[in-house]
Order: structure tokens, then C-alpha cells, then sequence
């Protein structure tokens, strides 16, 4: 029984997810034609639904700055990154360049004007430009500093060449952290975490399908205090590092506590 649940909750979120997608792009096609706007609070309405559709909870810690442009910069877990991310704030993503070949994925990153990089040495210069460009018209932008997904529970050490384009642009660099939880709230089992945190080495398809059978799962968005762009692009890197390595250690802290007080408990 709770297969076949698990099944008929995969098939409609389908049939849901495509049906919203298809509806959003024709909204959108229809602003460029009509010249009603670039399609970003679209693009937002769009992720938010999908969201909803995934059975994804969004539990958001603190406030973006309205400040404008934003160069927001946070740990990478996962696809639902994006979702998350651009379901709470207008802006275009940073993304390398080989997510373009990937189904699905790549269709709706191309489709939401996204910034593919190849991140090749050499091409840091010109790989600012396209950032800096969207920066200076006063759109915030989205990077994944990293480079790569991990499995959320670390953090990697940050590229800092493209912090450069906070300085270019003009744009205070707002931190954020991510973090995944039960959809009630506890700390995901190493099963769940698998499900939904995703590296590029494992079929898309594949781990997506077996997402769609969950129930779901809630995603913290910690918001860290924007950092001004008068610094040099390493400090930058290095206090934005230090700003989203904070939750991520705090949940880990209270997530030992709890488990330890559980073993005493028993």
C-alpha cells in the first residue's frame, strides 16, 4: 500500500510539475512579447509552485538586505537549490557550463536566463563579464560559490576569482545557508540525505525519480548580514565562507546534542 501511495504521489507531482511548467513559460512568452517586463517575478511564481508541487517546506532565517544589485552567495547541496533560492528573491544563477546538457534541468536553466561558465583557467577575466553585466542593470545574481555540491552537512572552500564582479558591479555579497531537515523538522537520516542532496556523478533522472516518491522535506534558508563590496575579492570569499559555515555548524552542534540526549534518554 505504501508503495502504490508512493507511486501515485510520484505520477501526480508529474503531471503537476509539467503542467505548471508549461503554463509559466507561456506566461513568460507572453511578457517578452507584450514587452511587460524580463519575466523575473515569473521566474520566482515559478519555483515557488514547483516547490509546493515537491513537497518542499521553506523555513527562512532572517531577511535578504534591500539593498540592489545582490551578488547572493551560498553552499550548493542540491538542484532544489535553485528552487529555493529563487523562489524568495528575483535574480539570474551562476551555473557551469555543462548543466546545459542535462534533461530537464538544463531546458529550465537556459529558460531562466541563466550565466553558464566553463570556470577553464584563463577565463576568469571574461567569465566576470556576463556577471558584472547583470549586476550593473541592477539584477542580483546567484552563486554557488564551491564550484560543486556536497552533501550539505560541509563546506568546501570558495573559488573567489568571480567575488570579483561584486566589486565591478558594485554589489554587496549577501551570504545564505542552506540546510535540509525532516519535513518535520529533525535532522535527515543518511538515507534521506541521499535522496535529496544530489552530486553530479549520480544519473539525474534517476535521483529524481526517487525524490518524487518522498513525502518531502524542509530546507532552511539562513540569511547572513551582507558584506560590502570595498573589500578585496579573497576577503570577501573568506568572510562569506566564515558567514554561511555558522549554521551549518550550529545544526550539526544541536543535531549531536539531540542524538546524545536521545542515547541517555533510553
Amino acid at each position: 500500500m505504501e508503495r502504490t501511495g508512493a507511486g501515485l504521489r510520484a505520477t501526480l507531482r508529474i503531471v503537476l510539475l509539467l503542467a505548471w511548467t508549461v503554463l509559466l513559460f507561456i506566461q513568460q512568452l507572453l511578457g517578452f512579447l507584450l514587452r511587460t517586463g524580463d519575466g523575473r517575478h515569473i521566474r520566482c511564481r515559478f519555483y515557488r509552485g514547483a516547490l509546493r508541487i515537491l513537497g518542499v517546506r521553506m523555513l527562512l532565517r532572517g531577511q535578504f538586505s534591500p539593498r540592489r544589485p545582490l551578488l547572493i552567495a551560498a553552499n550548493h547541496v542540491s538542484y532544489l537549490d535553485i528552487f529555493v533560492l529563487g523562489s524568495r528573491i528575483p535574480g539570474v544563477f551562476v551555473s557551469k557550463d555543462e548543466v546545459q546538457q542535462w534533461p530537464l534541468i538544463g531546458w529550465i536553466a537556459r529558460l531562466q536566463n541563466t550565466i553558464f561558465i566553463s570556470r577553464r583557467p584563463g577565463n576568469s577575466r571574461l567569465e566576470l563579464n556576463p556577471i558584472v553585466g547583470h549586476l550593473s542593470q541592477g539584477h542580483n545574481v546567484f552563486l554557488f560559490p564551491e564550484g560543486t555540491s556536497t552533501d550539505g552537512r560541509r563546506l568546501l572552500p570558495f573559488k573567489s576569482s568571480l567575488f570579483e564582479a561584486a566589486i565591478q558591479g558594485g554589489a554587496y555579497v549577501q551570504p545564505v545557508a542552506l540546510v535540509y531537515r525532516h519535513r518535520h523538522g529533525g535532522p535527515l537520516s543518511a538515507k534521506e540525505r541521499a535522496l535529496y542532496t544530489w552530486g553530479t556523478d549520480a544519473p539525474f533522472l534517476s535521483h529524481f525519480a526517487k525524490m518524487l516518491l518522498r513525502p518531502g522535506v524542509a530546507c532552511e534558508i539562513w540569511v547572513r548580514p551582507e558584506i560590502s563590496p570595498t573589500l578585496s575579492r579573497k576577503m570577501l570569499a573568506q568572510l562569506t565562507h566564515l558567514r554561511i559555515a555558522a549554521p551549518l555548524r550550529h545544526r550539526e552542534h544541536l543535531d549531536l546534542l539531540g542524538l546524545q540526549h536521545a542515547d541517555r534518554s533510553r
